[in-house]
């Protein structure tokens, strides 16, 4: 997997793309939890960390966090245990979900690209600061490296 500039939170500006794009977010988020049976249960813009938008859904048996990384047009899911989510991140893949968001535009990363390691991927296009933070934090994952709590 080649990650772009910016995946790790830190690319050529650390600005996130806004709060107009976190409300879209947040509201195809509640399209796709009407579309899947789901009741958007709460909501955390990023600030500073975490480095990503966070919409908790909740189903019957289960709850989910859609994650909107704040730089790319990138999302994933993740399970949730309550009203937040707290690292390490535990990515799981929601079919029905992933579909929706998809048309809309968004790139959504399955499970499996997110558990893997740091290592295999190419990150050629990162930044000499991004290299820095990876340095530094020493993410051991994907998902780690692209929805991360650093500061």
């Amino acid at each position: 997997m080649k990650l772009p500039a910016g995946a790790t939170g830190f690319g050529p500006s650390k600005q996130p793309r806004g709060r107009e794009d976190a409300r879209e977010f947040l509201a195809a988020c509640h399209a796709a939890a009407r579309q899947t049976g789901a009741t958007v249960t709460a909501s955390q813009q990023a600030v500073v960390t975490p480095d990503f938008d966070v919409v908790l859904l909740a189903y019957e048996r289960e709850r989910v966090a859609a994650l909107r990384h704040t730089l790319l047009n990138i999302v994933a899911f993740a399970q949730s245990l309550g009203d937040h989510v707290a690292p390490p991140l535990a990515f799981t893949d929601r079919p029905g979900l992933a579909q929706i968001l998809g048309e809309i535009g968004y790139q959504v990363l399955p499970a499996v690209e997110l558990r893997q390691p740091t290592t295999s991927a190419d990150l050629s296009n990162l930044t000499a600061h991004e290299h820095e933070q990876i340095k530094y934090w020493k993410p051991e994952t994907v998902g780690e490296l692209l929805f991360n709590y650093w500061d």
